[in-house]
C-alpha cells in the first residue's frame, strides 16, 4: 500500500527507497525529488540530471526497495514519500530534517485536520497524580473530538493513548523503531488495539529498525511538529521530554503544562521551570 499516484510516482517511490537503502542522506535524498518547480534555476548545459548520476546506485539496490514495499503492503503499511500529495503539512515545517519516508498504519485522514492534534508528553516514571491527570485529560479532550498524539512509552504515554481510546477516540503514537516492532515490548498490543480502534501508528524508520537514543529524540521532533498544540503532564529538568518541548518552541507550537502538585519532586521540576520562565502556559 503506497500513497502515491500512478506507475510514474511508484517508480519514484522506488527510486527514492532505492537510494535510502544504498545510505544516501536525507538531506540528499529530499534534494534529489524535489519538482522542477521547487529547485533552483540551471544553466542549460545539457548535462544529466542529479537522479541521472546516480541511475547504477539505484539498479543495485532497486531489489531491496522493492521487496521492502512488498513487505509493507502485506503488513498493511502505507508509505507516505515527502512529495506526495497527502504527506502531512505539519512537517514541512522542519525544512531538511523532515522525514523523506512516512511509514504508516491505520487512519491517515487524522493528519489532514492538524489544528485537531494535541501532544500529550511526559515521564515514563510519573507520580500517581500524573498518571491520572495524563489519562483524564486525553480523556476528555478525545471526547470534544480531538485527536491524542504520544509516543507509546510506559507513563504519561500509555496514559494518554488509553485515555483517548477509552473515551472511544481517536489516538496517533509516533515511534522510533520500524513498524513491525513496538517499543516498549510491553506495549505491542497497545500499538494493536491503536491501530484497530481507528487511529495511526507512525514511523520514518524501515522495517525491522531497532530503537536507539537517536531515533528517540528524532521522534520527538515529529511529535511537536505533528501537534497543534503541546501539553506536558510531568517531567524533570533534564527530562527527555525537554527535547520534545524545544522542537515544539523551534516549530512555534504553543506549549502547556500541568502545575506541579508538590514542590519536592525532581520529577517535577522541568514542569516548575517551564511555567515560572513562561516558556508554557498552565493547564
Amino acid at each position: 500500500m503506497l500513497n502515491v499516484e500512478g506507475a510514474t510516482s511508484e517508480a519514484q517511490l522506488l527510486e527514492l527507497m532505492a537510494l535510502r537503502a544504498a545510505g544516501l542522506p536525507p538531506r540528499k535524498l529530499l534534494r534529489l525529488f524535489l519538482s522542477d518547480e521547487a529547485k533552483p534555476a540551471e544553466l542549460p548545459l545539457d548535462l544529466p540530471t542529479d537522479i541521472d548520476c546516480y541511475h547504477e546506485m539505484i539498479e543495485q539496490a532497486l531489489p531491496l526497495a522493492k521487496e521492502e514495499l512488498a513487505r509493507c503492503r502485506q503488513a498493511g503499511i502505507t508509505i507516505l514519500p515527502y512529495f506526495a500529495s497527502d504527506y502531512p503539512v505539519a512537517l514541512h515545517a522542519l525544512g531538511g530534517a523532515r522525514p523523506v519516508l512516512l511509514h504508516a498504519k491505520g487512519d491517515l485522514g487524522l493528519l489532514q485536520s492538524p489544528a485537531s492534534i494535541l501532544g500529550i508528553v511526559g515521564t515514563r516514571q510519573p507520580t500517581s497524580e500524573g498518571l491520572t491527570a495524563a489519562h483524564r485529560i486525553a480523556y476528555e479532550e478525545a471526547e470534544k473530538g480531538r485527536v491524542i498524539l504520544s509516543g507509546l512509552a510506559y507513563g504519561c504515554d500509555a496514559a494518554a493513548h488509553h485515555g483517548a481510546l477509552e473515551a472511544t477516540g481517536r489516538t496517533i503514537a509516533v515511534i522510533a523503531t520500524g513498524l513491525n516492532r513496538a517499543h516498549p515490548e510491553a506495549h505491542q498490543a497497545l500499538q494493536d488495539r491503536i491501530i484497530a480502534s481507528g487511529g495511526l501508528v507512525l514511523s520514518e524508520y524501515p522495517l525491522a529498525t531497532p530503537v536507539d537514543t537517536y531515533r528517540l529524540v528524532a521522534r520527538d521532533r515529529l511529535q511537536a511538529a505533528l501537534s497543534a498544540e503541546l501539553l506536558v503532564i510531568e517531567c524533570g529538568a533534564k527530562s527527555g521530554t525537554m527535547h520534545t518541548v524545544r522542537f515544539a518552541e523551534k516549530y512555534h507550537r504553543p506549549i502547556f503544562a500541568l502545575p506541579p502538585h508538590t514542590d519536592r519532586l525532581p520529577s517535577l521540576e522541568g514542569n516548575r521551570q517551564l511555567l515560572q520562565s513562561g516558556r508554557a502556559k498552565p493547564w
